[in-house]
């Protein structure tokens, strides 16, 4: 998304213009479900549909647009980042309780909906579906450090001082995590078959 385009949408979704909200959204929803689906981990992915927490996290930030305090389509992202990762957590914490019905349980696993653009032929679809599996699976096997940072950087779009605030590392140390992170999760997915 163009710095530009971000900075008007956002002025005018703060105004209170319902199409260039509708418009933000649908330009961050795609990457924003990849980062929910990657920060879920496989565990929680196999019990609660990575698209419910996505709806949820857009609802939640549509009724606080108004706090929102940056300009830029990045820090949207960032934004968006923190209260997917509560909803997140508070959806871990829900299952955690067993306030499921496990007689009923299905693992989405084998229903879930590829996460791509609907206006691609079907082939197009199934590999790119595919892919993002490949990548999921291993960003999944990526040790804590190296997927923090890549969700960071490559997710959140944070700079590398917000994101040696966040990881409490120096911003060059954060820079060599990232190309080592990098590095682990091209082998990883390599391996993948």
């Amino acid at each position: 998304m163009e710095r530009a385009d971000s900075t008007a949408l956002l002025r005018a979704a703060r105004a209170g213009s319902p199409e260039a909200l509708d418009r933000l959204y649908r330009q961050v929803a795609g990457r924003l479900h990849a980062l929910i689906r990657l920060r879920m981990g496989a565990t929680l992915r196999a019990r609660v549909e990575s698209r419910d927490i996505l709806q949820a996290t857009l609802l939640r930030s549509f009724d606080r647009i108004d706090q929102f305090e940056g300009e830029t389509g990045g820090t949207l992202m960032a934004w968006l980042a923190r209260i997917a990762e509560h909803e997140i957590h508070d959806r871990a914490d829900y299952e955690r309780r067993g306030r499921r019905d496990a007689a009923r349980e299905v693992t989405l696993e084998s229903t879930a909906a590829p996460a791509v653009s609907t206006e691609r032929s079907p082939l197009s679809l199934a590999i790119l579906n595919e892919e993002a599996l490949r990548l999921e699976r291993a960003i999944d096997r990526l040790d804590a450090a190296h997927r923090e940072v890549i969700l960071l950087r490559k997710f959140e779009e944070l700079s590398f001082r917000e994101i040696a605030a966040r990881m409490g590392r120096s911003e060059d140390a954060c820079r060599m995590l990232l190309a080592r992170a990098l590095a682990a999760l091209t082998l990883e997915v390599q391996r993948e078959p």
